[in-house]
Formats: C-alpha cells, sequence, structure tokens
C-alpha cells in the first residue's frame, strides 16, 4: 500500500514541483546574461573588418576539409535515423528515415528545443507511414541518444587521458579534470553493463525507461562518436595554427561550449556558444577565434539547415502534387 500524502507534506511537494519548473528557466537566464556580457566586453574592443580579415585568411584547404568533415557528421545522422527506424518498425525501408534524418537533425539544431522541433519533422514524415504517436515518441527519445553519448565518452577520455593540458583550458586543477574524466566513463560503463545485462524496462522513480538492443547501443555509440568528432574536428581545422595544445585537450573545451549552449536553451547556443570559447581559449586572438567560429557555423549548421529547409519545401511539394 502506497502512503496517502499528509497535509503537511503537500506545501513541500507544491514548493519542489514550482522549484522544478522554475529552476531551468533560471538556470538559461542566467547563461544567457553571462554570455552577454562576456560578447559585449570582446566585441566592443573588436573591429568587425579584423574578423573578415581572419576570415579571409582561412585556407581553402581547410575550408575543403571543414565541409567533407560536416557531410560526414550528416551522413552519419541519416544513418543513424535508418537503425533506429528498422528498430522500432523493421518493415519501413530506409529510404524515408535516411530522408528525414537529413531534415530532423538540422532543423532540430538550429531551431532549439530539438526534441519538439526535430520531433515535429519526424510526425510529419513518419505519420503517414503508418507510425503510431508512441513509435514517434519512441524515435525521438532514441534521436538524441547518439550525440550524448559520443560527446560525454569523449569528454571523458579528454579529462582522463589529457588532464594536465585540458585543466588550465577549463580552469580546474589537473586532478579535478582527471575525478570529472573516470566518472564519465564509469558512467558510460554503468550504461553499457546495463544495456548487456537489464531484460525488460529499467524501473525508475517517475517512469519505466526501456534500454535499447546491445546492437542499437553500438551503433548509437559509433555513429555517435563520428558525429561528435566530425563537428569538433570542423572547428578545430578553422582555428589558427597553434590555438591550442592538441585536439584532445580542445574536446574538453568544446564540450564545457556545448553543454552551456544547450542549458541555455538558445537555438543553436548562439552567442552563449561563442562567449564560452572565448573565456576558455584566452591565447588565441578574439577575432581570429570569432572568424573560425562564425567559419564553423556557416559549414557545421548553416549549410545543413538550409540543404534540411530545401529537402522539406521539395516533400511538401511532392506530396500536394501526388493529391488527387
Amino acid at each position: 500500500m502506497t502512503r496517502a500524502a499528509r497535509p503537511a507534506d503537500r506545501p513541500a511537494e507544491v514548493s519542489s514541483s514550482r522549484l522544478r519548473r522554475v529552476l531551468p528557466a533560471v538556470v538559461s537566464a542566467l547563461i544567457i546574461a553571462a554570455a552577454s556580457v562576456v560578447l559585449y566586453r570582446t566585441l566592443s574592443g573588436i573591429d568587425p573588418a579584423m574578423i573578415l580579415v581572419s576570415l579571409k585568411a582561412v585556407s581553402s584547404a581547410d575550408l575543403l576539409l571543414a565541409a567533407g568533415l560536416a557531410g560526414l557528421a550528416l551522413a552519419s545522422l541519416a544513418s543513424y535515423e535508418v537503425a533506429m527506424l528498422r528498430a522500432v518498425r523493421p518493415a519501413l525501408p530506409w529510404r524515408r528515415p535516411a530522408f528525414t534524418g537529413l531534415v530532423a537533425y538540422p532543423i532540430g539544431h538550429a531551431v532549439g528545443f530539438g526534441a519538439l522541433s526535430g520531433g515535429a519533422v519526424r510526425y510529419r514524415f513518419y505519420g503517414p507511414a503508418g507510425l503510431s504517436t508512441f513509435d514517434v515518441g519512441k524515435v525521438i527519445v532514441l534521436s538524441a541518444m547518439p550525440y550524448a553519448a559520443g560527446l560525454g565518452l569523449l569528454c571523458g577520455i579528454a579529462l582522463s587521458f589529457e588532464a594536465q593540458e585540458a585543466a588550465p583550458l577549463l580552469a580546474i586543477s589537473p586532478r579535478a579534470a582527471a575525478l570529472i574524466g573516470t566518472a564519465l566513463l564509469l558512467a558510460h560503463l554503468a550504461y553499457v553493463l546495463a544495456v548487456l545485462r537489464v531484460r525488460g524496462p529499467l524501473k525508475l522513480r517517475w517512469f519505466d525507461l526501456e534500454l535499447p538492443s546491445p546492437r542499437l547501443t553500438a551503433i548509437q555509440y559509433v555513429l555517435g562518436l563520428t558525429d561528435v568528432l566530425c563537428g569538433i574536428a570542423v572547428l578545430y581545422v578553422l582555428l589558427p595554427e597553434g590555438a591550442t595544445s592538441g585536439f584532445l585537450p580542445f574536446v574538453a573545451v568544446y564540450v564545457v561550449a556545448i553543454l552551456a549552449g544547450l542549458l541555455s536553451s538558445v537555438p543553436a547556443g548562439l552567442g552563449v556558444f561563442e562567449s564560452v570559447l572565448l573565456l576558455m581559449l584566452r591565447d588565441v586572438p578574439p577575432e581570429s577565434l570569432l572568424a573560425a567560429v562564425l567559419a564553423y557555423r556557416m559549414i557545421y549548421e548553416l549549410l545543413p539547415f538550409l540543404l534540411a529547409l530545401l529537402l522539406f519545401l521539395a516533400w511538401e511539394a511532392r506530396v500536394r502534387l501526388r493529391r488527387p
């Protein structure tokens, strides 16, 4: 039997519920305010023309390499969408989920609230194919896992094996960096062990969590790592030479900047991502760093977003032309 809530318990429950609703908005507001201060102080001392000069200094070879890496990241997302749909609805042909992945991920990232915006795209594409609302919801949950898996695992590796180099960039001690990295790796190990050993839904406090199969989990990690590594490498190759002490330490910086952008709830972390990079990469000239981030956003975010919009409009036009 469950214990009925006593009257004295109800104010505490109401207060806790209000805190859970308000806290995310407060955190977002604080992050946005801090980012605004950093950007204002930085940009007020920079001539915009110098950013353009730094942008023009990026070599054509680096731009082509960045574009290739962005294309590989997009292909990995489309591949995961296919694998995910085969786990939910095995009979569905691969073309629809591949097409959906090319549209849903860029739109979800650019618009913000990816679960809602990308989820709306998926419902539009999968509804006519016969998927139920529950199936689409399951796909939306699964679609967030590869990026989180890749981001967390790479951060754990970077902090564990490059603690001495990453710690100064993050303004923490090497010991703290190593401890955080080890904790992240242990969390991923625990998740993989749960996938391998738990049968049936995992019962949590508020809901039951159905873990993906070991095969789908392996696909999540492989394609998630591909996606995240490509995203990090796009910005890394666009940075001026000698900007960081190596790729792995830069991974930790990138992860922190991405997480700050996600917590702010600002679409694509615009402004927040830049402010965190400016704070952490103090040895890089601000105009060169902003030029690299501008090129990164155009190649890794804007171009896939425009492609996604064109594909979405083409699909809608095709559907309307087929109607009697």
